[in-house]
């Protein structure tokens, strides 16, 4: 039997792989002898070939879980596939094959909830099976659902409007995610998750990138403006998240710009630091002009008319000369 769990979502990817392993070992290995995990980047073909049909210790079977493979050496890709082939056809592979790879999404440029197409024979054979998961990075509205079903799986009690906050500040990284739950409920410690904590404990991961973008527009560095809002829309990033933070630090920049200072803006020390460095780059005119160009770029992005990698180049190009 093969599995073959792959995609963007890394978290989700490797749930699944952690709901088959628990049920491979509750119903044919009690003590947990025979899973054997490979590394595809640090194993050779006879290796493979040796742990895929080798019988297993004081079981029936055994589970041979083999991530990477298509991060390996690429001339071992062809031949293992034949040889699955061969011995699939015979019904000579007893044990319980799980391939797992995970794709960078930065790398491999898949819009959210797209399917994934390589087209080696490995991967042609393995997406064919039975049993196969592709987990990609979700957009919005399956976001939203995936987390709410998360919440009252585990009983969390979170203000509605804290949800959508969260799933825009913490993006669709589960990882990430998951662990600004965490710290939310230990924050609150039983009582209900507000729209407040969440503003106020919740790391967005767009904030470097987000850094990096405004140094790049004050900079009037129009190449790597654009390809730091590519790579965001093309690792699945929400638009609305993208741009509710660049307007969130556009705004911080018109505060001190008019002489605010961090005892009245309350932000985090590193936020105010690059602030006080981004803000010298911009006159107050241009702010308000690029401030005005955020407004009216939410507008077309809620209408939906055009691509919004289209519209967020037309206001890079527009702003960063």
């Amino acid at each position: 039997m093969i599995f073959f769990i792959y995609g963007t979502d890394q978290y989700r990817c490797q749930e699944k792989l952690k709901e088959l392993k628990n049920g491979f070992i509750q119903k044919r290995d009690k003590g947990g002898f025979n899973v054997i995990n490979l590394d595809g980047e640090e194993i050779g073909l006879d290796q493979l070939k040796q742990e895929i049909m080798t019988t297993p210790f004081l079981s029936e079977k055994k589970m041979v879980v083999i991530k990477n493979i298509f991060s390996s050496d690429k001339k071992i890709e062809k031949p293992l596939a034949e040889f699955l082939k061969e011995k699939e056809s015979e019904n000579k592979i007893d044990n319980v094959i799980c391939f797992i790879d995970f794709f960078d999404p930065q790398k491999i440029k898949l819009p959210p909830n797209k399917k994934i197409s390589l087209a080696g024979p490995l991967f042609k054979y393995l997406a064919s099976q039975k049993f196969v998961w592709e987990f990609n990075l979700m957009n919005n509205p399956a976001l939203n659902h995936w987390l709410k079903k998360y919440l009252v799986n585990r009983n969390i009690k979170i203000e509605n409007e804290a949800v959508k906050e969260l799933a825009l500040l913490a993006g669709n990284d589960l990882n990430n995610l998951v662990s600004e739950i965490d710290k939310l409920m230990a924050y609150r410690n039983g009582r209900i998750i507000r729209i407040e904590d969440v503003k106020t404990l919740t790391n967005g991961r767009l904030d470097e990138n987000i850094f990096n973008l405004i140094d790049a527009l004050s900079q009037k560095n129009k190449k790597l403006a654009l390809k730091l809002t590519s790579d965001q829309l093309n690792s699945g990033v929400h638009e609305l998240s993208i741009l509710k933070m660049i307007s969130r630090q556009f705004k911080i920049l018109l505060q001190v710009k008019s002489g605010a200072n961090n005892s009245t803006l309350c932000l985090h020390p590193f936020v105010f630091k690059k602030a006080l460095g981004q803000v010298k780059n911009f006159t107050p005119e241009k702010l308000v002009v690029i401030f005005k160009a955020l407004i009216e770029l939410e507008s077309q992005l809620k209408t939906g008319h055009k691509n919004p990698e289209l519209l967020f180049d037309l206001f890079i190009a527009k702003n960063c000369s």
